[in-house]
């Protein structure tokens, strides 16, 4: 287990060597964002021509939706024509927008696009790539026009301006930190499944819908579903990106309920889980259906509802830790990377905390790392399941065979050895087997000395009857051996009697047995009663002849 979280120890540094640089690259362009909201029947040119409208102190999010223009300005900037800018800038809900360059030399250009077509410049990542022209005067200014922005962040989120090698870059390493997160979500999703076909752990499904809703929702949140379905409106990918996340929440937090299990959970927090559940899925339904419609409330709504679900995980694992859990630290250690994701994202949505591109990215690296972690931990716990199963299943093992056997002597009690006899067709030979002058026994020796007398008893017939017979004391000194037509030369009377007059008894007495026997089958109980009748006949005869002796009955036509 220690091996295991080094090597995810390794992986994270690696993440970080391979995507520091890009972080550091993408940061090179600083900018200053002011905001101007379109009066309605203007045009952005108007609002863009009078500099006295733009606002840049008041945060954009605090404006609600509508029409915007937010003005981007830097240090004047001369990119060569052999490498072209771009302009990136994080997805954010609109219905179009246009994007103004202003040049030094006085000269605008303009680039269009709409929700509808958002594949033009959705790039991987879900980020707007918009291409800035080359020109040989320096680029100034830049406006960005928003028509129904839904402004819950912001209208124009993460702008940066970079070389199209630097976002090339970029591009790779967000595709490999996709694919990656793929191919894990989907080993980690067959793996479990195949461990649940076979085991039936209820924490095994949860931790598959947990993986799926979250691969899922990389697919979406990456901008991969948009080039998959290009006519499908990036407002829809937003709202799938809504229900798909939260989903996931819903499904890691049954995870970690059914993971501890309900004694550690207890009733209280289990009410708490389902309130907080069915409050995650009532907004982000009302985020996906209602939307744009009231979408600020809707969205605080949603965010609020996401801090209701990590609210409800530090009880669960407060429990834990008095109810002493085994696993407590290691589900600290898968969670800690999600949870505290979580929680910034949730503070990000009701806009306490600024936006971070790798906060609202980090969702997928925290959940891959928690993955990770969680195979180790659902490996250890499946682990305890089964040794509890084993251990049940020997305890349940062992029931029965008290339940079967007869406390004193070990054979078979007369309910078993009914239950396992009846039903045999093939022709049985039946012994009974009587202790001689018993009575006499108990009093020279006492009640525990008789005791062990028919211990004996029961040791020398165990052990001069075959494997494929049955044995078991009928009650009092009385036993009875069932003997398959096969094994009738292996274990006769005679041996029996032998057998008992060789064991050694308490005190050095000797004590003989009566038997008496009579070959028929057992297929019914009427069989199982004339055979035994037969058979105690054969007894009786027996000790009337002297004891110490074998008769055998002479009805072979009843017996047959």
């Amino acid at each position: 287990m220690r091996g295991g979280l080094h090597f995810l120890a390794a992986i994270l540094v690696a993440l970080v060597a391979v995507f520091a640089p890009a972080t550091a690259r993408a940061e090179s362009q600083p900018f200053e964002s002011c905001i101007a909201r379109i009066p309605a029947g203007q045009a952005a040119a108007q609002v863009i021509a009078r500099p006295e409208l733009f606002d840049c102190q008041t945060s954009q999010n605090q404006l609600g939706a509508g029409d915007y223009v937010v003005r981007l300005r830097f240090a004047p900037i001369a990119a060569p024509a052999a490498e072209p800018l771009v302009l990136r800038m994080s997805s954010v809900w609109l219905k179009q927008a246009v994007v103004h360059y202003r040049f030094a030399d006085g000269r605008e250009e303009r680039f269009a696009f709409a929700s509808g077509d958002i594949t033009r410049v959705l790039t991987i990542g879900a980020v707007f790539e918009v291409p800035v022209p080359s020109r040989a005067a320096p680029l100034e200014t830049i406006h960005v026009e928003a028509r129904g922005a839904g402004n819950m962040r912001g209208v124009v989120l993460g702008p940066r301006l970079m070389t199209r090698s630097e976002s090339q870059a970029w591009r790779i390493q967000m595709t490999m930190i996709y694919s990656a997160f793929a191919g894990l979500a989907l080993a980690l999703i067959v793996y479990n499944l195949a461990l649940w076909a076979t085991l039936r752990h209820r924490f095994q499904l949860y931790y598959c819908g947990m993986v799926a809703s979250l691969a899922a929702y990389a697919f979406a949140s990456s901008g991969l579903l948009s080039f998959a379905l290009p006519h499908v409106d990036n407002t829809m990918r937003l709202r799938c990106n809504y229900v798909l996340l939260m989903l996931t929440g819903v499904m890691a937090l049954q995870f970690v309920r059914h993971f501890f299990g309900g004694r550690i959970v207890g009733q209280r927090l289990d009410r708490a889980i389902l309130i907080v559940s069915a409050l995650a899925v009532v907004s982000a339904a009302a985020m996906f259906v209602l939307a744009p419609w009231q979408i600020g409330l809707l969205d605080r709504f949603y965010f609020l509802a996401m801090l209701s679900l990590i609210c409800v995980i530090p009880p669960m694992l407060l429990q834990a830790w008095r109810a002493k859990s085994p696993y407590f630290f290691l589900v600290v250690a898968a969670w800690l990377a999600p949870l505290v994701t979580s929680v910034l994202r949730a503070l990000h949505g009701v806009n306490l905390i600024g936006y971070d591109f790798w906060l609202d990215n980090g969702n997928i690296i925290a959940f891959a790392v928690e993955a990770l972690v969680s195979s180790v931990l659902v490996t250890a716990r499946l682990r305890e399941l089964s040794y509890e199963r084993d251990h049940a299943r020997a305890g349940e093992q062992v029931a029965r065979r008290l339940a079967a056997t007869d406390p004193l002597t070990g054979l078979l009690n007369r309910r078993a050895f009914l239950d396992l006899a009846i039903g045999r067709t093939s022709r049985q030979r039946l012994m009974l087997i009587d202790i001689d002058h018993f009575k006499s026994v108990n009093d020279r020796l006492g009640h525990a000395g008789g005791d062990d007398v028919l211990h004996a008893v029961a040791k020398a017939i165990q052990a001069c009857r075959p494997a494929r017979s049955l044995a078991v004391r009928l009650g009092g000194e009385e036993f009875a051996v069932l003997l398959p037509k096969s094994a009738f030369d292996q274990c006769t009377a005679d041996m029996m009697l032998q057998a008992v007059r060789d064991c050694a008894m308490p005190q050095g007495i000797q004590v003989t047995v009566s038997v008496g026997f009579a070959d028929g089958s057992v297929a019914s109980e009427d069989d199982w009663k004339r055979l035994y009748r037969l058979a105690d006949t054969a007894l009786y005869r027996a000790k009337s002849d002297g004891r110490d002796r074998a008769c055998r009955a002479t009805d072979f036509r009843a017996a047959a």
